[in-house]
């Protein structure tokens, strides 16, 4: 039957589901208002049942593996988000350890140039000390060996001299100097040639 028949059969049923409500009690007349729709109480149950039976199946063997799997399903977005929260945290650690690191080696490198040229320094104002200290020392053995040199010739020189006037002196007064005259003539040119 279709609804459209049972609207229209249930309206004259309806009219006699009143006049008998009249004359019985409440749950009569709501039974008698539901025959009157074409539902009677032994299919009523079945279908009860039935739609019990079903609810209990689908909730056992659908529903609630599909609420576990939605609640897993959250679990593991939430475990997700955790261990994204964390991944950031660690490397944004990280990377400020790096940072850390880089500005600690930049430092170090800072300092070790600044040790490097002070010790280059030093060591090329050491070595200009020394060479200033052996170039003094050279001027003054090369000034001391060329007054040593100028001593040894003037000596020769005025030996020489003195050779050559005490000869010159004996020629001139054409006699012979003893050792002794030879002598005072040497030592008097030596002091006249010194004076001068």
């Amino acid at each position: 039957m279709s609804t459209l028949s049972l609207f229209l059969n249930a309206e004259p049923a309806h009219a006699a589901a009143e006049a008998h409500a009249a004359s019985s009690n409440p749950v009569d007349s709501i039974i008698q208002l539901f025959g009157s729709f074409g539902v009677d109480g032994p299919h009523l149950l079945a279908q009860l049942i039935n739609f019990s039976i079903l609810a209990f199946v689908l909730y056992r063997f659908a529903i609630k593996p599909a609420l576990g799997q939605l609640e897993e399903r959250i679990r593991q977005a939430e475990q997700l988000q955790s261990d994204r929260a964390s991944a950031e945290q660690k490397l944004a650690d990280a990377r400020k350890h790096a940072e850390q690191l880089l500005t600690k080696a930049s430092d170090e490198a800072a300092k070790l140039l600044t040790d490097a040229r002070n010790s280059a320094k030093q060591t090329v104002e050491g070595a200009k000390a020394e060479a200033s200290a052996a170039q003094a020392e050279i001027a003054r053995k090369g000034a001391e060996a060329i007054e040593a040199d100028r001593r040894k010739m003037m000596n020769e020189v005025r030996g020489e001299v003195s050779r050559l006037v005490v000869e010159t002196a004996a020629k001139v007064l054409e006699q012979n100097l003893d050792d002794a005259q030879r002598a005072r003539l040497n030592e008097a040119a030596t002091k006249q040639l010194a004076s001068r």
